[in-house]
């Protein structure tokens, strides 16, 4: 099986059709999403229907999505100045699969969240030590798959050794470990933040035992108009230029 798992749309839709019609084309039987598909962006209601027409996508709870629900979460002014509009614009049905996320997913022994497995709603980012060695020690997922920090990366638990997935070509493709237990992190969808603006997300191939991490170029000038259009902080416009 070939299972797409993409997380932090962030309501970008142009990046969104892009990595839903290049996934189109490898294959890919099953769908996961990692949550945080409101916020930053301007077409919050777009991506949830397009994400909703996906066959059996599960979606884990984001602390964007969850922020809109009214769940306590700490943001910035400018993130919390998004969230009041995206509750201002958001259908019903919008609000619906809001609170239909679950705060993970199991598979037998693999796990999807978006932040960690042990505390999904703390939201820790799990790329500090602490958050990698908790996650390990407190999941027993052989395979795990996270967002939230917006870089995709590889984390093996033996030494914790971690390889980021910086390629100026279009993929890489990671062996999952036969003995190791591993955490991967798919990247962001709509707002990429480790210098490469292109959208990012992964396929796991359970019968090969790979990961294949992907960058899918999309019209990042019409989202970032969008944003600016809907009276949005520019910032997250200026953002998808470099992916920073």
């Amino acid at each position: 099986m070939r299972v797409a798992v993409f997380s932090d749309i962030h309501a970008n839709l142009e990046a969104l059709e892009a990595v839903l019609e290049h996934a189109g084309r490898q294959h890919v039987d099953r769908y996961v999403c990692l949550g945080d598909v409101v916020g930053y962006g301007a077409n919050p209601n777009e991506c949830i229907e397009l994400i909703q027409s996906l066959p059996d996508c599960p979606c884990v709870l984001g602390n964007h999505d969850a922020a809109v629900l009214g769940i306590p979460t700490n943001m910035k002014p400018d993130a919390r100045r998004v969230i009041l509009w995206t509750r201002e614009v958001i259908t019903k049905t919008g609000m619906w699969f809001l609170t239909e996320m679950e705060d993970l997913i199991k598979w037998d022994n693999i796990s999807f969240c978006h932040s960690n497995p042990y505390r999904p709603r703390n939201w820790y980012y799990v790329s500090e030590k602490t958050y990698i060695s908790s996650s390990f020690a407190r999941s027993k997922a052989k395979v795990l798959f996270v967002g939230h920090t917006h870089v995709p990366v590889a984390i093996t638990r033996k030494n914790f050794f971690c390889v980021y997935i910086r390629s100026p070509q279009h993929s890489m493709v990671v062996p999952v470990a036969e003995k190791n237990r591993q955490i991967f992190n798919c990247g962001s969808v709509g707002q990429p933040r480790d210098g490469d603006p292109r959208a990012a997300y992964l396929i796991y191939d359970t019968a090969r035992h790979v990961v294949e991490f992907y960058r899918v170029v999309y019209d990042f000038k019409t989202a970032g108009e969008k944003i600016l259009a809907a009276g949005l902080p520019g910032i997250y416009a200026h953002r998808l230029v470099n992916g920073l």
